[in-house]
């Protein structure tokens, strides 16, 4: 921000405090392009992939480098190499002497040390983006887990510069190969509605129709649900989740086009013969329950990558309820699964007093109570229990702790959480499950996302922190957890490090300690996190704590890769 200042020439400069016009000031090339688009009478609502291709463009027209055609093919494959290594290459084994002499002319490559890497960053992923289109790198390689934080403006160059059909191509990839990459790609090259162009006349006459007629279904929605289909491919296991389906396949949809308006029902059993099917007055239905699920209407989507966008919004509008409601799947074993599992167990042996229940559930008196509620949960579409003060549990609930309960070896379900000594319960312990339950999660619901995700892509990983005690214990104050999440590859993913002391001096944390884990937070990224830093109170008896907290992470990762609106967060 003070460079940008220094730049401009203007001391007051205020911009707006956006996560994405903060990932604009991480490196001084991307500062000078800011301020160079400002000068223009631009604003920041730019994307970084927006700044640094007019850049690049914009510096080889300029400078021009004169050289052979050998150079020129070379660069492309340069880039890949260096990529795909993820760091720097052996001149020696890319090319003859002669050729790295004349890639250290263009000033674009520099060797040093018989190693070869681009001069700028900027580039490695503009000759990448060639790479691509060349076909020296295939998509789903630079898309694949691993991969796409190195590859990711290369890809976002190529797909915002392809024609619609070719982009289309590229998002049926990306989607099926890691459906992170996909959404960010998506997000980094979206265009503000307002400055979207008209959609083409084929399509807009299209929507002016009251119907698309019993015996046609309209282009858009078979688009939308083709676009649903890959993302929903993209997200196996956790694809029907998020979408009902119907032995194993996505459930027929009734569809009704008119006035720049699409409705889409999803349909009950033996309601359609086929898997789309445009009914006509949909829309204006009196009781569409009786034959579909669900019924919704909104604004065709018929710009370019419409469909995914809608798609998206779709499934992550489910995604984003699985999260409020921490039920993603985990293996019976997780630390989560027994969280969940005495929350629940809890809940119900308690009937809103839970002082009565202890550290210990006997599951001889807690398995008459779930047969009752089984029985009510096997006769009614969906159901759910509220006691006096207590939480609120439904059939979900119910069917998962019985499935649950029937894989517990002996005679009772134990609190997972060992009685604090001076904190209940104590920090080293949720940081731990909360690390071991984040893995957990991303393992078994987003497989194909990989590094993408930012915690996940710093695994194995140590937390390091200090609890400050409040400084009257008899007040109702909660501790004080700072902590830090850093890479440690003698962290074992089932048992991750964690190194947490008790200050009872208010103001120890606020020394260098503090300041450190604070300044690798402001450096950090949605991509390849250095540490991630956190301040929050612990409170004696919050429910399921290491729950909250891997749901948490879980959901900033999701967010910065556009896989939910807004981050979700646990009072």
């Amino acid at each position: 921000m003070d460079l940008l200042r220094a730049v401009l020439g203007e001391d007051h400069l205020r911009i707006p405090d956006r996560h994405e016009t903060r990932q604009l000031l991480t490196s001084p090339l991307q500062v000078h392009a800011l301020a160079g688009r400002l000068r223009a009478g631009g604003d920041t609502h730019v994307s970084a992939r927006e700044l640094l291709a007019q850049l690049a463009a914009d510096i080889l027209q300029r400078e021009h480098p004169q050289t052979s055609r050998d150079v020129w093919e070379a660069l492309p494959r340069l880039a890949a190499r260096i990529l795909d290594r993820q760091g720097p290459v052996q001149a020696g084994s890319f090319a003859p002497q002669h050729l790295l002499w004349e890639l250290e002319e263009t000033g674009l490559v520099v060797h040093d040390s018989n190693l070869l890497h681009f001069a700028l960053p900027l580039f490695e992923q503009h000759f990448a983006a060639q790479a691509l289109r060349e076909g020296h790198t295939p998509l789903a390689s630079a898309a694949a887990p691993q991969s796409f934080p190195h590859w990711r403006y290369a890809i976002a160059f190529i797909v915002a510069a392809a024609p619609d059909e070719d982009a289309e191509a590229f998002m049926r990839t990306l989607t099926r190969t890691n459906p992170a990459a996909a959404s960010w790609v998506l997000d980094e090259i979206a265009t503000p509605s307002g400055d979207r162009d008209p959609p083409p006349a084929a399509a807009a006459g299209e929507a002016s129709a009251n119907s698309g007629g019993p015996e046609q279904v309209p282009a858009v929605a078979r688009h939308l649900r083709e676009a649903t289909l890959h993302w929903l491919a993209g997200l196996e296991p956790l694809g029907p989740l998020l979408a009902r389906h119907e032995g194993g396949q996505l459930i027929p949809w009734a569809v009704q086009l008119g006035h720049n308006w699409l409705t889409v029902a999803q349909a009950r059993p033996g309601v359609l013969d086929e898997d789309l099917v445009a009914w006509a007055d949909l829309a204006s239905l009196p009781t569409p329950l009786t034959r579909f699920h669900h019924q919704t209407s909104f604004p065709a989507p018929l710009g370019r990558l419409a469909c995914w966008e809608r798609a998206r919004s779709q499934l992550r509008t489910a995604l984003a309820n699985r999260m409020r409601q921490r039920t993603l799947p985990v293996a019976p074993t997780s630390p989560l699964a027994a969280e969940r599992a005495w929350f629940l167990a809890r809940t119900i042996m308690a009937k809103g007093r839970l002082s009565k229940v202890g550290q210990h559930i006997l599951l001889a008196d807690l398995r008459p109570e779930l047969d009752i509620l089984m029985d009510r949960v096997a006769n009614t579409v969906r159901a759910s229990w509220q006691w006096a003060h207590g939480h609120k549990i439904d059939s979900d609930d119910v069917r998962w702790l019985t499935e649950h309960v029937s894989h517990i070896q002996g005679d009772a379900l134990t609190s997972p959480r060992p009685p604090g000594d001076r904190m209940r319960p104590p920090p080293r312990y949720v940081l731990r499950d909360a690390l071991i339950g984040y893995h957990d999660l991303v393992q078994l619901n987003f497989p194909r996302f990989g590094a993408a995700l930012g915690l996940y892509s710093i695994f194995p990983v140590r937390a390091e922190g200090v609890v400050t005690m409040p400084p009257d214990e008899s007040q109702s104050e909660p501790a004080t957890v700072m902590y830090a999440l850093r890479p440690d590859a003698q962290s074992a993913k089932d048992q991750p490090i964690v190194d947490v002391r008790l200050s009872d001096e208010p103001d120890y944390p606020a020394g260098s300690f503090w300041r450190s884990l604070r300044r690798d937070h402001d450096r950090s990224s949605a991509f390849r996190l250095p540490g991630i830093a956190h301040q929050e109170a612990s409170l004696p008896y919050h429910e399921r704590q290491a729950t909250n907290l891997a749901y948490r992470w879980l959901s900033q990762d999701l967010h910065a890769v556009g896989w939910l609106e807004r981050p979700v967060n646990f009072p």
